[in-house]
C-alpha cells in the first residue's frame, strides 16, 4: 500500500506504466517455492538490482520490467517515484531497441498447466471476505503516510466450513465457529499488517478466541445473524523489529472485541451479507511491519466484509496457514 500511494499514484509513473502490462504479485511465494512460475520469476530477478549478491539472501522485492518471454529490461526497489520513472524509461528504451522477434513469442514462456497457485482453491460456493486493517483514533498521531496507512487482505471459507457455524433457523439459536477453523482465521487475519508485512501467528499464540452467530431474525429463506466474540493474541520470543535489524527479546499482542451482522440464505447455503468488526489494542513490532518506533500499546481495527461476486480472486496473503492442498 505504501508503494501504491507514493509511486503508482504519480502522474509521470502512470503515463509510462500505460506502455507496459502491469502485474502485481505477493513475492513471498515467488522467491521461495520451486514451481514453474517461481523459477521463471527468479530467473530474471538475478539480472536486476539483487544480482551478484555476495551476502546470501532470498529476497526479490522490487519492480521489474521484462519482456513477455522473461528477458530482463530493468528493475529497482524504491518508494521514490522519480527513481521508478528513470527505471521505466530505461526499460522502454531497451525494449524498443530489441528486434521485433525478441519482444514477444508465439507461445507462453511457461506452461500455464504447470502452475499450481493457491487461487485454484478459491471457494466458489463458500465465503470470501475482504479484510481491512488500520490504526484507529489515538492520542499521539504518526506523521506522514504511516499515520494514515491501511492494508487489505482476503479471508476464505469453504462451504462445509460455513455450514459448521451457522445456527439453526430458530430465533435465539446459536452457532459457534469451530475451534480449529477459528484458530486458522485468527492466525492468518488478526495480524498487524497496517504498515507492512508481518508473520502469521503460531497456534500457541492464540491465547483466547470466540466467535458466535446468533439467529436474531428470520425473513423467508433468509436468516439474520448477530456476530459476537473476542480474540487475544500473546506472543513472546526473539525476532528483529526493523528491517534486517538484530533480533532481541520481544512481546507482541492484540486483544479485541468482535461485533457484526450477517444475512444467510438457507435455500442456497450462502451468505448474502457479512460484516464483522474487530476493535482492540495492539502492541509490539515485527521486522517488516513498520512499527519499529511505535510499539504501543495503541488501538487497531480490522473490518471484514463480504467480497463482491465479481471481485478478483486474490488469495489470502498468509495462505500457508490454511493447510489446503
Amino acid at each position: 500500500m505504501a508503494t501504491r500511494r507514493s509511486v503508482w499514484s504519480d502522474e509521470a509513473v502512470q503515463e509510462l506504466a500505460a506502455k507496459f502490462v502491469a502485474v502485481a504479485d505477493e513475492v513471498s511465494r515467488l522467491q521461495r517455492e520451486q514451481e514453474a512460475d517461481c523459477k521463471f520469476f527468479r530467473g530474471f530477478c538475478e539480472q536486476g538490482h539483487y544480482g551478484g549478491r555476495t551476502k546470501p539472501s532470498n529476497t526479490r522485492q522490487g519492480i521489474y520490467a521484462v519482456t513477455a518471454r522473461g528477458a530482463f529490461l530493468a528493475s529497482v526497489n524504491t518508494r521514490d517515484a522519480d527513481e521508478v520513472v528513470k527505471m521505466l524509461r530505461k526499460a522502454l528504451a531497451k525494449f524498443e531497441a530489441l528486434p521485433r522477434a525478441e519482444r514477444s513469442g508465439t507461445a507462453p514462456a511457461i506452461d500455464p498447466g504447470a502452475i499450481a497457485r493457491f487461487e485454484r482453491h478459491f471457494p466458489t460456493d463458500g465465503l470470501v471476505l475482504r479484510a481491512y486493517t488500520r490504526d484507529v483514533a489515538r492520542t499521539k498521531e504518526t506523521p506522514g503516510w504511516r499515520g494514515s496507512a491501511w492494508n487489505q487482505d482476503h479471508a476464505w471459507f469453504r462451504r462445509d466450513e460455513v455450514l459448521s457455524f451457522v445456527p439453526q433457523a430458530e430465533l435465539g439459536a446459536r452457532g459457534e465457529m469451530p475451534a480449529a477453523l477459528l484458530q486458522r482465521f485468527v492466525r492468518a487475519h488478526f495480524t498487524d499488517n497496517v504498515r507492512g508485512q508481518t508473520f502469521s501467528h503460531l497456534p500457541e499464540n492464540v491465547a483466547a478466541a470466540t466467535l458466535t452467530a446468533t439467529c436474531d431474525a428470520l425473513d423467508g429463506d433468509y436468516q439474520l445473524l448477530l456476530l459476537e466474540g473476542s480474540v487475544r493474541i500473546e506472543r513472546h520470543g526473539t525476532w528483529a523489529t526493523r528491517g534486517y535489524g538484530p533480533p532481541s527479546e520481544q512481546d507482541l499482542g492484540y486483544a479485541c472485541k468482535l461485533l457484526g451482522a450477517a444475512r444467510f440464505d438457507r435455500a442456497r447455503g450462502v451468505f448474502t451479507a457479512f460484516q464483522l468488526l474487530a476493535i482492540g489494542e495492539r502492541h509490539g513490532a515485527t521486522e517488516f511491519n513498520g512499527r519499529q518506533d511505535d510499539f504501543g500499546p495503541a488501538p487497531m481495527g480490522i473490518a471484514f466484509e463480504l467480497a463482491p461476486a465479481d471481485a478478483p480472486r486474490v488469495a489470502p496473503s498468509l495462505q500457508w496457514v490454511y493447510g489446503w492442498k
